[in-house]
């Protein structure tokens, strides 16, 4: 028996027939090759491996007046939970979730600093209501997506210039209190990248770009069905591309990137100036917290409020100038914008396809939010708590 290493098994096709199991099991390897268009090969490797590792299960073969039936699989629901977690500025937020996407709990706690103790703090209290009455047994792992430049290694974040954080060691702290479990700390988009790639838009293509807008901007990309880092790890911050020379400065201490420009926190800024200059729009953010402002900016601008509707046509320019050049450089399938500014939907798509199709060259992939709504953060945190602890297994094998 020797080792054989099979990276060459595509997570795309691994994501793509764990899918295909999630949405139509009990099902036989079969029918998921002519559903995928996968070899039969390919998806009883691919299968095997699955079940090996415990995240799929045969189900008995079923005896029928024409014979017995082929043997069925689904995945397996009992245990392997894995908790996945997003620091946002204003925000922890946190999930338990099973093989199959479903959401088993979920916890949020709002913040009103960004001091390392409390915000680490606050990731400790959310660990520990969603293992509250649960099996600590059925737990595999935590994952905890940063919002800045992380050594994934050690845990560290060097930078995030949301936060206002250099060199915190975020494994070292949370490990004194999350100590029964693996503990994975990564890049916010990563994530995200992850959660569209195992439960997404991004299910079954080989090259994806995902473009998180929330309190900043930054993007992930799947490159011939793997994700890219960079050899620092330090890929994705596409909110530092400058859009604009001389233009405004930026928390990182440039001037004129893209982020200073297109955010939740340009939103409320531009929405909080206009109101204080007595602007004509609907919105109104007394006694609100920032969710519920912007859902309600949001809902003016569907009920054509021009003041919002202006804003978001310039944000929308400056994005779409973004990822047109994203388009051009890496030529993806798809586009998915994720993040706090998702949520606006056409607002933000109408302008945002309008300067792509100026700028970029075809054929122009299709560009859409993300279906996964407020928890591509913490849904992706947990993906790649799987795929450490479960699916990198796939990767390696004995063969005689």
């Amino acid at each position: 028996m020797k080792p054989v290493n099979i990276k060459s098994m595509r997570m795309t096709n691994v994501s793509l027939v764990l899918d295909t199991i999630r949405r139509m099991g009990p099902i036989s390897r079969y029918d998921i090759s002519k559903i995928t268009k996968l070899s039969p090969s390919a998806v009883s490797s691919i299968v095997e491996n699955l079940i090996n590792v415990g995240i799929v299960k045969e189900t008995p073969a079923k005896v029928t007046k024409v014979g017995r039936r082929p043997i069925e699989l689904t995945l397996n629901e009992t245990g392997y939970y894995p908790i996945g977690i997003e620091i946002e500025k204003d925000k922890i937020t946190g999930i338990l979730m099973a093989l199959s996407g479903k959401i088993l709990k979920s916890k949020v706690i709002n913040l009103n600093t960004t001091d390392v103790n409390e915000v680490l703090g606050s990731v400790v209290n959310v660990y520990r209501s969603l293992i509250e009455d649960v099996n600590k047994e059925e737990i595999i792992g935590v994952g905890v997506a940063v919002p800045g430049t992380i050594n994934r290694k050690e845990g560290v974040c060097i930078f995030s210039p949301n936060l206002g954080w250099r060199n915190i060691n975020i494994k070292e702290y949370l490990g004194q209190y999350i100590k029964d479990y693996p503990l994975f700390i990564e890049h916010i988009i990563k994530a995200v990248t992850y959660g569209e790639m195992w439960y997404g838009a991004g299910i079954g293509k080989d090259n994806i770009i995902c473009v998180r807008v929330g309190s900043g901007v930054s993007a992930g990309f799947v490159l011939d069905g793997k994700l890219y880092r960079g050899p620092n790890d330090r890929a994705g911050e596409f909110g530092h591309t400058v859009i604009e020379r001389n233009g405004k400065k930026c928390k990182c201490g440039s001037y004129g990137c893209l982020e200073t420009y297109v955010s939740t926190q340009v939103l409320y800024e531009k929405v909080f100036e206009g109101i204080q200059k007595n602007a004509y729009t609907k919105v109104n953010i007394e006694n609100k917290t920032k969710d519920e402002i912007l859902d309600e900016i949001i809902e003016a601008g569907k009920s054509g409020d021009r003041f919002i509707l202006n804003i978001f046509e310039e944000m929308g320019t400056y994005l779409g100038i973004g990822i047109a050049n994203l388009i051009n450089l890496f030529n993806p399938e798809i586009i998915i914008i994720a993040g706090g500014l998702s949520k606006a939907g056409e607002l933000l798509l109408e302008p945002v396809r309008r300067i792509v199709n100026l700028h970029a060259f075809p054929p122009i992939p299709e560009i859409m939010v993300t279906k996964l709504g407020a928890l591509t953060g913490p849904i992706g945190a947990a993906s790649e708590v799987i795929e450490e602890t479960l699916l990198k297994k796939i990767f390696e094998k004995t063969e005689e």
